[in-house]
C-alpha cells in the first residue's frame, strides 16, 4: 500500500486533534488562498495565447467546437457572471485548504502549481499548464465537487463533461509519472475522497492530435453537441452539461432560451411547453446560472 492510500484517513485523524501550543494557535495558510481571491475579485488583463499553444485543460475537452472558439475568439463568448466568479473563488479556496490538510496530516505535498510543458517535435505545437501538486510522488488534481459531480468520480468518470481525466492524464504522461489521481472535496458535506487513475500516454497523444486538428483550421468543423431531453417526461430539449457551462453556447445555439428554476438555470434549445418560471434575457447581465 502506498502512502497516499491513507491520505483521507490521515486528514480525518487531525481534525480537532492538532495541538498548536498555548502561545501561538495560528498556522501559515497557503498564499494560493489570497491568490484565488484576487484572481476573481480583481480586474485581470486579458490572457494572450501564444501561437500554436494549447492548454492541458483543453486536451480532454469533449467539444472540439469549444476548442476552436477558445483558440480563435477567446473574448467572443458570454461574460462570466458575478455568481459564477464567487463559485470559482470558494472552489479554489477549498482546493488550497485540502492541500494544506494533506501536508498537515503528514503527507509530502510538493511541486504545487508547477508549470508543465510539452512540445511536439515535428509540428511545433505545444501544451502548457500547471499541476495542482504531487502528493507522496503521485500527480494529483484537486477538485471541489457537488454531491452530483462527486458521483461521477465514484462511477469512474465514465461521464466526464469537462475533460478532467484528459487533463490529469496529460500532466502525468508528460512528467513520465505512472501514478495519478483526483483528490476531491464535496462542498455541501465536506467529504474528502481520493480516486486513483490509470495513466495512459497514448490517450494524451491522441487528445493532443485531436485538439490540434480542431483548432488548426479556419472554422469549426464538427457539429455542435446534441441537445438532451429537459426531463424524462418533457417535450422540451435542453443543452447538455458541457454546453450549458460553455461561454460560447450562443455561437452554436443562437436561439437558446434560459429559464430560472429555484435551484438552477436551464438552457432550452426546443420549447414545446413554456416553463412556468421566469425567463432570463441572455442579452442582459445574468446574475445566476447552472
Amino acid at each position: 500500500m502506498s502512502k497516499i492510500d491513507t491520505l483521507v484517513a490521515d486528514i480525518h485523524a487531525i481534525m480537532g486533534t492538532k495541538d498548536w501550543g498555548t502561545e501561538d494557535k495560528g498556522i501559515d495558510m497557503p498564499s494560493e488562498i489570497g491568490d484565488a481571491y484576487h484572481k476573481q475579485v480583481g480586474k485581470r488583463e486579458e490572457k494572450v495565447r501564444e501561437d500554436k499553444t494549447l492548454y492541458f485543460s483543453e486536451i480532454g475537452d469533449v467539444c472540439t467546437r469549444r476548442m476552436w472558439y477558445k483558440y480563435h475568439t477567446p473574448s467572443g463568448g458570454d461574460d462570466i457572471t458575478p455568481v459564477t466568479r464567487i463559485k470559482f473563488l470558494y472552489g479554489d479556496m477549498l482546493e488550497s485548504l485540502v492541500l494544506q490538510l494533506a501536508s498537515d496530516s503528514g503527507h509530502k505535498v510538493e511541486r504545487k502549481q508547477e508549470g508543465v510543458e510539452y512540445v511536439h517535435s515535428s509540428s511545433g505545437w505545444r501544451v502548457r499548464g500547471r499541476i495542482d501538486a504531487v502528493i507522496d510522488g503521485v500527480v494529483v488534481d484537486v477538485k471541489s465537487v457537488t454531491k452530483m459531480s462527486e458521483r461521477k468520480f465514484h462511477e469512474g468518470l465514465t461521464d466526464d463533461p469537462f475533460g478532467y481525466y484528459g487533463q490529469l492524464n496529460g500532466y502525468a504522461s508528460v512528467l513520465k509519472n505512472p501514478d495519478a489521481g483526483f483528490l476531491t472535496i464535496q462542498k455541501e458535506l465536506g467529504h474528502i475522497h481520493y480516486f486513483p487513475q490509470t495513466v495512459d500516454p497514448s490517450v494524451f497523444a491522441y487528445g493532443m492530435a485531436r485538439a490540434v486538428a480542431a483548432v488548426d483550421i479556419d472554422a469549426p468543423k464538427d457539429a455542435p453537441l446534441l441537445s438532451v431531453p429537459a426531463s424524462a417526461t418533457s417535450k422540451n430539449e435542453k443543452l447538455c452539461t458541457t454546453c450549458s457551462y460553455c461561454p460560447f453556447k450562443r455561437n452554436c445555439f443562437p436561439h437558446v432560451r434560459a429559464f430560472a428554476y429555484s435551484n438552477k438555470v436551464e438552457f432550452l434549445t426546443k420549447v414545446v411547453d413554456v416553463p412556468r418560471v421566469p425567463e432570463i434575457d441572455l442579452d442582459k447581465k445574468v446574475e445566476d446560472e447552472t
